[in-house]
C-alpha cells in the first residue's frame, strides 16, 4: 500500500473540509449591517389597527423581537394616546381590539397579525407612560412575513457610538425602510439619548416604535419621543424584565 499517497490524500481531504467549514463560518458571521443599507433585510413595519368603533391605517412603526424562546412583536406604548378606541383610557384593549396588523410600508401583503398583549395593564393610564416603559409586546397570531427579528444588545455603550433608527416618518411616502444615522449621547433617567443630524430640527412624527440598532444589528431601544434637538429612546431593560417573567 502506498502510505505516502494515502497520507497526502488524507491531509488534502482534512484541510479542504476545514477550509469549507471556515468559509461557511465566515459567511454566517458576516453582519448584514456591514452591507450597503439598501441591502439590509426588512426589519421595520408599520401598525394598522382596527377597533370595534374606529380604525387607523398607519399608527407608528413596529418590529419583531427574538427572545431566544419565542418571537414577539413590539411597538411604542405611547401610540395608544393617539390611536385608541373611544372608551380606552388604560393599557388594556378589553374587547375593543379587532385586529392589529403589522407590515412593511411598501408591502402590505407581507404581514404579521398580533395576538395577545403580554404587558397589558388595566391599571396603567395611557396618558402617563414613562419613557423607560414605552413598550407594547405582543405574541404573534399569524406571520406571513420575511421580517428579520432583532436580538437585544448585551454590551455597554460607548459615547459617540454609531446607532441607526430604522423606520418611516409619516412624511416618508411609500418607500423601503429609511435608515437615520445617529450617535449615542448618554443614558438619562431611565432612557437613552441619541443625536441625529437629519432629525435635529425635525418635528414630523411617525418614527415612534421604530427599532434603534447598533452597528452589529443588535437592538438598543425603540423610538419614544423628541428630547429637544435629540431623540429619546425607551431602553431594552423593561422588555427584558417582562420577557424574563414570562419564560422563567
Amino acid at each position: 500500500m502506498n502510505y505516502k499517497k494515502y497520507l497526502l490524500t488524507f491531509l488534502f481531504v482534512l484541510t479542504s473540509g476545514f477550509a469549507c467549514s471556515h468559509s461557511q463560518q465566515s459567511n454566517e458571521n458576516e453582519r448584514w449591517t456591514e452591507k450597503p443599507q439598501n441591502e439590509w433585510p426588512q426589519i421595520t413595519m408599520i401598525n394598522q389597527i382596527t377597533y370595534a368603533d374606529t380604525s387607523y391605517p398607519i399608527a407608528g412603526c413596529s418590529f419583531l423581537l427574538d427572545t431566544g424562546e419565542d418571537t414577539l412583536a413590539a411597538t411604542a406604548k405611547h401610540i395608544l394616546i393617539y390611536f385608541k378606541s373611544k372608551d380606552m383610557n388604560s393599557v388594556s384593549f378589553g374587547s375593543t381590539l379587532k385586529r392589529w396588523k403589522m407590515f412593511p410600508k411598501n408591502n402590505p401583503a407581507d404581514s404579521v397579525i398580533v395576538d395577545a398583549l403580554i404587558n397589558e395593564n388595566p391599571e396603567e393610564p395611557i396618558d402617563h407612560i414613562p419613557p423607560s416603559k414605552d413598550w407594547l409586546l405582543f405574541t404573534i397570531k399569524e406571520k406571513l412575513s420575511n421580517i428579520q427579528p432583532l436580538t437585544f444588545r448585551t454590551e455597554p455603550f460607548k459615547k459617540g457610538e454609531r446607532v441607526y433608527i430604522v423606520g418611516w416618518r409619516y412624511s416618508d411616502k411609500v418607500c423601503p425602510q429609511v435608515v437615520y444615522e445617529g450617535n449615542f449621547v448618554e443614558s438619562r433617567k431611565g432612557s437613552i439619548i441619541i443625536s441625529t443630524k437629519e432629525l435635529a430640527d425635525n418635528t414630523m412624527p411617525g418614527l415612534s416604535g421604530s427599532p434603534v440598532i447598533d452597528s452589529k444589528g443588535h437592538l438598543i431601544g425603540l423610538m419614544s419621543r423628541k428630547a429637544g434637538k435629540m431623540e429619546e429612546l425607551s431602553p431594552i431593560d423593561y422588555p427584558k424584565e417582562v420577557i424574563e417573567n414570562i419564560f422563567k
